[in-house]
């Protein structure tokens, strides 16, 4: 009459799955432990790898750095974006990591197409991510220092400062030329009679010394090369030719 079910299905033991209700609460509960893990790492990792270790801190009891915080005279926006970046890199691994977590709740088979699909995932959007904070980086780096350059400028006295305008040049002067020297005359051979009809052509004077072997006496030029000899050279300082 009166019906107990006993059956191991009616106390829940027949299914070994949880429901998308059960994985969604897991979720749910790795985030927010994965978002507080992300943010006491990041200040980890910032203290230990990316500060450099000379940044003056912002004192409530130290007036003297709250001036250039509010006039902006020092930027602090790169020592932010580091922070920020190293926060959003460990939040998103921690947020995979809850996915394929809260996916045991679902069976074995949705773990390893979550673990699959996360870890790709995961990879897309810390590149992205990467990329982005380096364009800002970029832009903050050039910022910063055309803000020390104008800094170190103002601090120099005005004598040595450059000037404005551009730099003066010096007026060109063309290079002394060298004195042209003229042209040695080659030596002109004495003419020769012509001969007529009625008297035969005298015979030619025998040469003692050939004419590229004569060499004046006391200096003159070189019977080849027309280079000017010093008296009692034997040879031409230009050709070489033996004189004498």
């Amino acid at each position: 009459m009166y019906g107990y079910g006993y059956g191991y299905d009616n106390y829940g033991y027949g299914s070994p799955s949880f429901g998308i209700g059960a994985a969604g609460e897991i979720f749910v509960t790795l985030l927010i432990i994965g978002f507080i893990a992300a943010i006491v790492l990041a200040v980890v990792v910032y203290r230990k790898y990316a500060s450099d270790g000379n940044e003056q801190p912002l004192s409530f009891k130290d007036k003297s750095t709250w001036g250039p915080f509010l006039r902006f005279d020092k930027l602090v926006i790169d020592k932010i974006l580091r922070a920020l970046y190293i926060f959003c890199a460990i939040f998103t691994a921690f947020f995979f990591l809850a996915l394929v977590l809260a996916s045991l709740a679902d069976g074995i088979g949705a773990f390893l197409i979550t673990l699959i699909m996360c870890v790709i995932l995961c990879l897309i959007i810390e590149l992205l991510e990467r990329v982005s904070f380096e364009s800002v980086m970029l832009s903050v780096i050039i910022t910063r220092n055309t803000s020390d350059i104008k800094g170190m400028l103002g601090s120099r006295p005005t004598s040595e400062l450059p000037p404005a305008g551009p730099a003066p040049q010096a007026p060109f002067q063309p290079a002394p030329e060298a004195p042209a020297q003229p042209a040695p005359e080659p030596p002109v051979a004495p003419a020769q009679p012509q001969a007529t009809p009625d008297q035969p052509a005298p015979a030619p004077a025998p040469e003692t010394a050939s004419t590229e072997q004569a060499a004046p006496a006391a200096g003159g030029f070189c019977p080849v090369c027309g280079a000017p000899v010093q008296p009692g050279s034997h040879f031409c300082p230009e050709c070489g030719k033996k004189l004498d």
